[in-house]
């Protein structure tokens, strides 16, 4: 199959992204610290600015990470699936390394250096209660989620990239070992890892957490198969359906976020979108997601310590953009300045061409 980008991805993935940005702007007032007395909870979310339209996302904004899981599936399968034998382990590691490692370790130095420019700031702060040198290995190897950690550490959403390094690993030994890894044999493993998450065999939070970034990685690549097969009314039909049962009684994330996905390919499949200048947005959008999502902490804290001694700044509509925007724009200087050249550094140092 020829691969081509599928932009609407590209908008969906920032999209996850900016919803969990929005989510934790609670950051400024998390409920754990003592350095800010406007405690924000679940029945005050109004006040936040823009509170009345975006409440839903300060609350369950960090479902974005749940979504970017299911991307993550589709978007390597899509990419490795039917080339699997052109890589060996190394160059997909390499590959996978080389556009994750590098702003991780320039994000995880940035909280370390916050921390020690102003450390009688940093104690009032319960994000930064488990930033001690056992978890700065933790994150070194990037597995501070691994179920080794006592909680999070440092700069805190790496969390969820450190769970899909397990998924990435997954997937190649599956995909690369068997051959005829279909459906069937995806329905099974996922219904297999169904069962295991309600047995309550694994009820500690970090293991619930890397149960569902594989099942949801996993639907991903259910998705993938069922995408290339290019039966669109079916494809459409089925989005629709898992959409519509997600929402039946209690809200049902593992069908919502193959749903979200499938309906965005669809309207993709559906109406051929020419537009350059909107297709360059979705791809320049895309690009952000990754450097946005590690940013935005370590941002948060500097602006923190700041100004702790005057929160309400925080609640002014004008300052949330001025957030927003400040993140958009680091993250384009960081994407083309740094995560860009250090990707092509690593893969050129380290992947023959032949």
């Amino acid at each position: 199959m020829l691969l081509k980008k599928i932009y609407l991805i590209e908008l969906l993935r920032f999209a996850s992204s900016l919803a969990v940005i929005i989510h934790h702007y609670e950051f400024f007032f998390f409920r754990a610290n003592d350095f800010n007395l406007l405690k924000i909870s679940e029945e005050n979310f109004n006040i936040l600015p823009f509170g009345k339209i975006l409440d839903f996302v300060y609350e369950f904004g960090d479902y974005g990470v749940h979504i970017f899981w299911t991307i993550s599936g589709f978007v390597i399968s899509y990419v490795y699936y039917d080339s699997i034998k052109k890589y060996n382990w190394k160059m997909f590691f390499i590959n996978r390394f080389s556009r994750l490692y590098p702003l991780h370790f320039i994000t995880l130095l940035a909280v370390i250096v916050i921390q020690f420019i102003d450390l009688d700031f940093s104690k009032e702060l319960d994000l930064f209660k488990y930033n001690d040198l056992y978890h700065f290995f933790l994150n070194l190897f990037f597995i501070s989620a691994w179920g080794f950690e006592q909680n999070f550490s440092f700069n805190l959403p790496i969390w969820s990239v450190s769970l899909e390094i397990i998924a990435y690993t997954i997937f190649f030994i599956t995909v690369s070992k068997f051959n005829n890894l279909g459906l069937k044999e995806l329905f099974i493993f996922y219904f297999l890892l169904t069962i295991i998450s309600k047995t309550g065999f694994m009820e500690n939070d970090q293991h619930n957490d890397l149960l569902s970034c594989i099942r949801l990685f996993v639907s991903g690549m259910i998705v993938f198969i069922l995408f290339k097969q290019n039966r669109k009314y079916i494809f459409l039909f089925l989005s629709v359906l898992f959409l519509i049962f997600s929402f039946i009684n209690n809200f049902k994330i593992f069908f919502f976020c193959p749903g979200v996905l499938m309906l965005i390919l669809s309207i993709e499949n559906f109406f051929d979108i020419k537009n350059k200048m909107f297709l360059n947005f979705c791809s320049i959008m895309g690009n952000l997601t990754y450097s946005s999502y590690l940013i935005h902490l370590p941002l948060s804290l500097i602006i923190i310590s700041f100004y702790r001694n005057d929160a309400q700044i925080f609640l002014s509509e004008y300052f949330f953009v001025s957030y927003i925007i400040a993140i958009i724009i680091i993250s384009l200087i960081s994407y083309h300045f740094i995560e860009k050249k250090l990707k092509k550094f690593i893969r050129d140092k380290f992947i023959s061409r032949k």
